[in-house]
């Protein structure tokens, strides 16, 4: 879960900026039903649903209408030895692996003795409706995005007036292998399961908007898996070419951002542009702690695609294409990053992580 600051898109009217919307169903007319069971796409690996408890993902229909249930500082976050109760059974809270400004993610054991992450929206000072619909629009995303390098949902709830996701638990973020240089194969390896995960989202008509070293988990195998995970501020283009973002990582935006306050799938390829930076040399390509006028002079002038031209190499001028300023110039899609990727020297040699 990222701390980082997220700041409004540049020249979005305010009370645009404050929305975050979900589209979900109005409130059910009857409360007969226990829970309400969300089918599974075709596309995952079983046969099973999600149950959710009455009313969870259904804020009022009458979007102005205030509802009463807490969602302030008073309510009691879980602390270690916790019990969450869930539909599905009970979550025991073992410990705390992340928190940032709209959510936390816990390490839990819950049914069948399995282990979780267990991710819970924050409040915020937010209205328990707005919180509702977040949590609900990324619950719904992540069970129509099932890819294996995309985190797995297992359950979502609501315990205490709080809203949590039971997510597949990984070894850790991609920011723990960050600070020295990765070697070439190890950088490629990764950066195509990142490519593959974000060619799915795009065929799909989704950009994450917000890939960035947190939300970027890794699972130790034969090799490391890559799962992206965190689709709070994802959206959907519906066949548009961009969308205005609700909030944007000022650390990570797109020079599009700057120019238009849109997003595209291209923005989503620069990022994965500015991960394989970081993972290369062992430093990111936006020096962190920068003051946001900095930054955005940095962005606008190109300077990212300067260090990744600097560095020499044909991986670094391949990134410095996903980092030039205008889409138009950088690849199309991740697929034909991919094409070029896997032509280079450090995969073909296939060192690291041998065919199998």
């Amino acid at each position: 879960m990222s701390d980082a600051t997220r700041t409004p898109p540049l020249g979005v009217p305010a009370a645009r900026i404050t929305q975050r919307i979900a589209a979900v169903d109005p409130p059910a007319a009857t409360a007969k039903a226990q829970t309400t069971s969300l089918p599974v796409p075709p596309s995952s690996p079983s046969g099973a649903t999600i149950s959710i408890a009455p009313g969870a993902s259904r804020p009022p229909s009458n979007p102005h209408q205030q509802s009463v249930r807490p969602t302030g500082s008073f309510l009691r976050f879980p602390q270690q030895g916790s019990l969450l109760v869930s539909p599905r059974g009970a979550y025991l809270v073992h410990a705390t692996l992340g928190t940032g400004e709209f959510g936390a993610v816990y390490e839990g054991v819950g049914p069948f003795d399995q282990v979780y992450a267990l991710k819970m929206m924050r409040p915020a000072n937010r209205p328990y409706a707005e919180v509702q619909a977040e949590w609900a629009k990324e619950v719904q995303r992540l069970l129509s995005v099932r890819h294996p390098n995309v985190v797995y949902i297992y359950d979502a709830f609501e315990h205490n007036s709080l809203f949590y996701l039971a997510l597949e638990r990984c070894d850790h973020a991609l920011k723990a292998m960050l600070g020295q240089p990765l070697q070439d194969g190890l950088t490629i390896e990764l950066a195509r399961q990142l490519l593959a995960a974000v060619q799915f989202l795009h065929d799909n008509d989704i950009v994450h908007d917000d890939l960035h070293p947190g939300n970027v988990l890794i699972t130790h195998l034969d090799r490391p898996i890559v799962k992206i995970s965190d689709f709070g501020i994802s959206q959907e283009l519906r066949g548009l070419p961009a969308i205005r973002p609700n909030v944007v990582h000022h650390a990570i935006m797109a020079p599009e951002i700057l120019t238009t306050g849109f997003t595209t799938k291209q923005s989503d390829l620069y990022q994965v542009g500015l991960l394989m930076y970081w993972m290369l040399v062992g430093e990111p390509a936006i020096p962190p702690g920068m003051a946001y006028a900095d930054l955005c002079r940095w962005v606008a002038e190109g300077e990212p695609r300067r260090r990744a031209e600097a560095i020499g190499t044909p991986l670094g001028d391949l990134i410095a294409r996903m980092l030039r300023r205008r889409e138009q110039f950088r690849y199309t899609t991740a697929r034909e990053v991919w094409s070029d990727l896997r032509e280079l020297p450090g995969w073909k040699a296939r060192e690291l992580f041998p065919p199998k």
